[in-house]
């Protein structure tokens, strides 16, 4: 595929054109329909844990319904990106959106009729966690395609404020409708966004681009991705310190987090802590955007990891057992060192990547970045029993700290610069 079938930006970074990348037609189709989607999806897990619960009445119950996802997501993940890069993204895209419709519907139409059973919930999730695997390096491989390079920095920007944007409404409407109509509506109302954003995708038009008459293999595809990523010298430590910071992510807020709450700021206070995260991500893109700040993404690996360094402050917080104020203040900077993250990473990917890799790299980051997070779930559990939760926190924000020192110092990371050669 070819990128932007928009008239060509001149250029000029002053020209205003640089910073609406919704003026770029193809664009526009793509981002209505990736927020159309992530609006439903940011809640649907709310949904089927209830769905599960009022079935089975069993919290393992809900793990197995959770963890049917997440082992066909890792598991799939690299071979996902080289299909990506294979076929046309707007087309896998237009796939994984149908099926997540079919899926989710079919799911929708057990829970209301009453017929659903835990296993029924299991397959369903197995399927949705494949076609996931499939359509996440199709979508991280789109916006260098769509959008010319002075495009980008804000393409990903407004990425991040859409997506915290849908954080902070998905969930409370989906809690909403549970609480009113029950789990079932609130699954239809999923499959119903996904259902949209097929038919946003269809409006999306690009020309044909040129491929080889002859193809590799899918695996020899996958491979050529791999030794690719290995050429770089990059992508491999960036996704091996994403695996190190995801687990401690993971363990100390998704799973300790709640339970130290339970104990201080009570659910409501965990909550409110949480919602921090989004804003600060929403306010970060917003000064990202701001010209002063653009030589802070000028070496974008260095921002990415200093970055990730920030996302530990909850835990820091969370040991130290922080107030609701504090706490979510933490949440702030948490949700800024993403933002910082997702726009770091995305242009020195979109710089140094050419277009037919661009879904296995990306893939490969995912990956890695799947794979640390039930590590770390998996780990915090047994010590916090062996010490307190406060002191496995203090523990993982050492850890924190010292993963950043090392990404910091790290020579093949530092020495990467936008605007440099691709290597």
């Amino acid at each position: 595929m070819t990128a932007d079938p928009a008239p060509a930006d001149p250029g000029d970074p002053g020209d205003p054109g640089v910073g609406r990348p919704l003026a770029v037609p193809a664009f526009r189709w793509f981002f209505t329909a990736e927020v159309t989607s992530a609006l439903g999806s940011a809640g649907s897990g709310i949904a089927l844990a209830f769905a599960v619960l009022d079935i089975s009445g069993s919290a393992a119950a809900v793990g197995w319904v959770a963890a049917a996802s997440t082992v066909p997501m890792v598991t799939l993940m690299l071979l996902g990106g080289a299909v990506a890069d294979r076929l046309p993204r707007t087309l896998v895209l237009r796939g994984t959106n149908a099926t997540m419709f079919v899926v989710r519907s079919l799911a929708a139409v057990l829970v209301l009729s009453g017929h659903a059973e835990v296993w029924q919930l299991v397959v369903l999730q197995l399927v949705a966690g494949t076609t996931e695997a499939l359509g996440y390096p199709a979508f991280h491989g789109m916006i260098p395609v769509l959008l010319p390079p002075q495009r980008r920095k804000a393409g990903y920007l407004l990425f991040s404020q859409a997506q915290s944007a849908t954080r902070i409404v998905g969930p409370a409407a989906v809690g909403l409708v549970v609480a009113t109509v029950g789990a079932g509506w609130a699954m239809a109302f999923d499959a119903l966004t996904y259902l949209l954003a097929a038919g946003f995708l269809g409006l999306l038009r690009l020309p044909r681009g040129e491929r080889a008459a002859a193809r590799s293999s899918v695996l020899r595809d996958l491979a050529d991705g791999w030794a690719f990523a290995r050429r770089l010298g990059w992508v491999l430590p960036v996704s091996s310190y994403s695996l190190v910071f995801n687990a401690l992510i993971a363990g100390g807020i998704g799973v300790l987090g709640p339970v130290i709450a339970a104990d201080t700021i009570g659910s409501d206070g965990w909550g409110v802590a949480r919602s921090g995260q989004a804003v600060g991500v929403i306010l970060a893109a917003w000064l990202l955007g701001r010209a002063a700040a653009a030589r802070l993404v000028h070496r974008p690996l260095v921002a990415a990891i200093a970055g990730f360094g920030v996302t530990g402050l909850p835990v820091l917080a969370l040991g130290l057992g922080a107030g609701t104020v504090v706490l979510t203040l933490a949440f702030g900077a948490a949700g800024a060192g993403f933002a910082l993250i997702d726009v770091a990473w995305g242009l020195v990917v979109a710089e140094k990547v050419p277009e037919e890799m661009l879904s296995r790299i990306q893939s490969i980051d995912g990956f890695f970045s799947f794979v640390g997070m039930p590590v770390g779930e998996l780990l915090v559990g047994p010590l916090a029993v062996a010490f307190s939760t406060r002191s496995v926190e203090l523990g993982l924000f050492a850890l924190f700290v010292a993963a950043t020192v090392a990404g910091l110092s790290r020579p093949a990371l530092r020495r990467v610069e936008l605007g440099s050669s691709p290597t």
